[in-house]
């Protein structure tokens, strides 16, 4: 339920697939912070709704817009997958265009590309078989009421089970090149004291606002509109990326380290190391700092 000044506000549904679509084409940016490249792609003999770029993961987002009840998604899905490793080349030409410069196929994280499905309504069939902690496929649920007001919601993955540990797609090739990574594979890093460093940051970073977790590649970035900090873990220290700008962060104890024209793996200009407890205190200031720039 939605209220607006103690109003409920009634549900009026998206009349189709594809007034769903053009609504998320034209803000997808703002929604999920992707690269809006082309609508209807033919590759082959497929057609996709959307084509999108994750600059962050560096990688492809194929979205796909369902207004009915299906129970293929995940088939779909790994299909998807499976033609956009086999035409690679088709792909990239693509993005080519899009940025108006030549992109090589090798500059694309291909480990990282996803598909996700946007829908009023998963069935607890769609909803069970998109659970698996590393299947590389996303659900959005979408609702749109009166006033235009829209809320989207993405439906966590609260399974422990790997996808490889089931039939479903134990021989796809998928499964060898695209990786989904997660929290516990970056914390595997980490000795004990500094897990515990880590999981008292997130929970004191988590109760500032209403703050996502989205594990990449090299880091966990914890989000708002925008990345307000990615978290690295190493053997011996925990980074922690700040996502300001150079010359915007006040920092009165001076200290994170400049990382303004450096190559680093998180966002911002900024990055304080972790390797207590203690430290926690000093950092918080500067993270709400970014949460005042990067929140939803």
């Amino acid at each position: 339920m939605l209220l607006k000044s103690n109003r409920e506000l009634k549900q009026k549904d998206f009349k189709n697939e594809k007034e769903l679509q053009t609504y998320f084409e034209a803000n997808l940016e703002k929604i999920l912070g992707l690269k809006f490249i082309e609508s209807e792609v033919t590759v082959g003999n497929f057609r996709l709704d959307t084509l999108a770029f994750d600059e962050e993961s560096n990688s492809f987002m194929i979205i796909e817009y369902k207004n009915i009840k299906n129970h293929s998604l995940v088939d779909q899905g790994y299909t998807y997958l499976k033609l956009l490793l086999e035409r690679k080349a088709d792909f990239t030409l693509k993005y080519s265009h899009f940025l108006g410069k030549t992109v090589d196929i090798k500059d694309i994280d291909w480990s990282q590309s996803r598909i996700i499905f946007v829908s009023p309504v998963f069935t607890s069939y769609q909803l069970n078989a998109a659970d698996f902690k590393n299947i590389p496929i996303d659900l959005i649920k979408v609702a749109r009421y009166d006033e235009d007001i829209v809320e989207i919601v993405k439906i966590p993955k609260s399974s422990n089970v790997r996808v490889e540990e089931i039939d479903i797609a134990n021989d796809n090739e998928v499964n060898k090149e695209i990786v989904v990574y997660t929290e516990d594979e970056h914390l595997n890093k980490l000795s004990e004291n500094l897990k515990s460093v880590y999981y008292e940051l997130k929970d004191r970073v988590l109760k500032l606002d209403d703050i996502d977790i989205d594990v990449k590649k090299c880091y966990i970035a914890f989000k708002g509109a925008k990345n307000i900090i990615d978290v690295e873990c190493k053997q011996k220290k925990i980074i922690v990326f700040i996502n300001m700008k150079f010359g915007t962060l006040v920092d009165p104890l001076n200290i994170t380290n400049n990382l303004f024209n450096v190559g680093h793996h998180g966002n911002g200009d900024y990055c304080v190391e972790l390797t207590s407890i203690d430290q926690i205190d000093s950092i918080m200031p500067l993270i709400r700092q970014s949460l005042e720039n990067n929140k939803k």
